[in-house]
């Protein structure tokens, strides 16, 4: 080896704080590779291959001139995981707790900088779950070399890692995590009369408001280029229609509506509205019980700040998010693409004024960016999370079915008791379903409404909710002393926990926010087995062999 090239960087390190250093790399004339620190590039490669190490190594690299202790990194996700701690927030307490200012007058005055920034969190905390992935799996990672910033470089392998942990087959936006986790919490294992041994396990279902952006037209999955426009490719054409929801027209310049008067004062009236004192209450109540992204208000432009990015103004945005990655081939997307801040998920119900031939109308429109409507948890009853859904239209029942078929594909994958707040729905569904496979595909499983929710959300004259879906009716779901055997609640108990992220992901391109989400989700579920373990609840995975065979399982009947 030899050809070496070295250049200046700045470590992030939990023990000592940011240090200056340099990095060296290293040519091989036989085999044409240059070796750095934590990869190696082929001469005629565009990809740089991360080596296998027994463990993750003990900094990388977060950008070319910054390497971030692994420790450190660690110590971020679990103060994410456990506290929603955002990357700001992550890097101002970084900046003012970890970083010795005892050393200051030691450093180079000369050097780069040493301040972290959100990016440097952001890229060392994705780069370390991936990285720790793929030792997971004894695969090395593979990134592109030449990539023009971090987040296009990460930007394949978090997707890549987000369709890996749907399953084969599944679509990006259902995640399956411990599918098949048991533990004595969640599952009940008994002998019957022959012999045999049945078990029991008992998941809950729940959906929470949050989301990432997506495309306005209503149920379409196609990734959207920038977290600002309204509309995917696809649908990029539509930008230049009336907002107005029944309006085709094209728009006039420097408006979203059409030339008609009553779409016009639609658009006025929604400007109005925003300045408003019940739009500022509005949005109050919506933010109440999740924390900010960051404890402090946001800095000027003109206003150093420890947090700030070092990356040119033009290039912040994209670093930060992800935005702006997916190329246009008919150029950047004009301004009418693009929605402000105050426009989000924003729909506007208008009454005309005068009398119609057709009646009294009340016209609708959107002017703002539209969200998926939610995330979906099927939480087992000790608290460890089985899946994730996104939700893009609505919690219909037919979406809460299709969400537990593709998470347990097989009728031996499905749990005995699939609670939901709104099974009476979804039994109905099945009941009147003209397809056998999909009428039949739950037969084997109890479906009751939470022991909360029935008792405080169901009327008592719904014959048919009490009929098919009170808990009381499957005598399998209480103990031998009268008590519920298994904690029917754990799906909000875990919601409030994942709330908390809401302001964190707001703004993450969707590969950042599915990501994210699991890796906290994963984080989290690691926390609680080991947690189930020293309680002597005997945590394990039911061989997903069995799970996935044809049969029906060995499923305890509980009818």
């Amino acid at each position: 080896l030899g050809e070496p090239k070295n250049h200046r960087i700045t470590i992030f390190t939990l023990e000592l704080g940011a240090m200056p250093g340099y990095s060296t790399s290293l040519y091989c004339r036989n085999c044409h590779t240059r070796y750095y620190p934590n990869y190696y590039v082929h001469e005629s490669a565009t990809m740089r291959t991360y080596y296998l190490h027994p463990g993750v190594p003990e900094f990388i690299q977060s950008a070319e001139h910054f390497y971030t202790g692994t420790d450190l990194c660690e110590l971020f996700s679990n103060m994410m995981v456990t506290a929603w701690t955002s990357a700001t927030n992550c890097a101002r307490i970084y900046n003012t707790s970890i970083s010795k200012d005892a050393l200051q007058p030691y450093l180079p005055s000369n050097w780069l900088s040493f301040e972290m920034d959100i990016e440097d969190v952001l890229n060392s905390f994705f780069l370390n779950a991936l990285l720790l992935d793929h030792q997971e799996r004894r695969h090395p990672l593979e990134l592109r070399h030449d990539a023009p910033s971090s987040t296009e470089r990460l930007c394949p392998a978090l997707e890549a890692r987000n369709i890996r942990m749907a399953g084969p087959g599944q679509e990006e936006c259902i995640c399956k995590l411990m599918w098949n986790h048991v533990c004595s919490l969640c599952c009940y294992i008994y002998g019957d009369s022959d012999g045999r041994w049945l078990y029991l396990r008992s998941t809950i279902t729940d959906g929470l408001t949050m989301g990432h952006y997506c495309c306005l037209i209503a149920d379409c999955q196609n990734r959207l280029r920038s977290v600002k426009d309204l509309f995917c490719f696809e649908h990029q054409p539509l930008k230049n229609q009336c907002s107005v929801i029944t309006c085709s027209a094209a728009v006039q310049t420097g408006f979203r509506t059409c030339r008609l008067p009553e779409h016009r004062n639609m658009e006025l009236y929604h400007y109005q509205r925003g300045k408003a004192m019940f739009q500022l209450r509005d949005r109050l109540q919506r933010a109440k019980g999740f924390a900010p992204s960051s404890s402090f208000p946001a800095p000027s432009p003109d206003t150093p700040n420890a947090t700030s990015s070092r990356l040119p103004p033009l290039r912040k945005e994209t670093e930060a998010t992800g935005a702006d990655l997916l190329p246009m081939p008919d150029g950047p997307a004009t301004s009418t693409a693009h929605s402000d801040d105050n426009d989000d998920d924003d729909e506007i119900e208008f009454a005309c004024e005068g009398k119609s031939t057709e009646g009294n109308r009340v016209l609708r429109a959107r002017f703002g960016r539209r969200w998926t409507h939610n995330e979906q948890l099927c939480v087992f009853s000790c608290g460890v999370v089985a899946g994730r859904a996104t939700f893009f239209g609505s919690e219909a029942p037919n979406g809460v079915r299709e969400f537990w078929m593709k998470l347990f594909p097989t009728q031996a994958s499905l749990p005995g008791v699939l609670w939901h707040d709104n099974n009476c729905s979804i039994v109905k569904m099945l009941r009147n379903d003209t397809d056998d496979y999909l009428r039949t595909y739950f037969d084997n499983v109890a479906l009751p409404v939470d022991v909360f929710h029935f008792k405080s959300k169901h009327k008592e004259s719904d014959i048919d909710c009490g009929a098919n879906c009170n808990p009381y009716i499957w005598p399998g779901l209480r103990t031998e002393d009268g008590k519920w055997r298994f904690n029917s609640s754990a799906a909000e108990q875990t919601n409030a926990w994942f709330g908390g992220f809401l302001a964190i992901v707001r703004e993450m391109p969707v590969e950042r926010f599915n990501f994210f989400l699991d890796e906290m989700i994963k984080r989290r579920n690691q926390i609680l087995v080991r947690d189930l373990r020293k309680r002597g609840k005997a945590p394990g995975n039911i061989p997903r062999e069995i799970l996935l065979a044809d049969d029906e399982g060995s499923e305890m009947n509980i009818t």
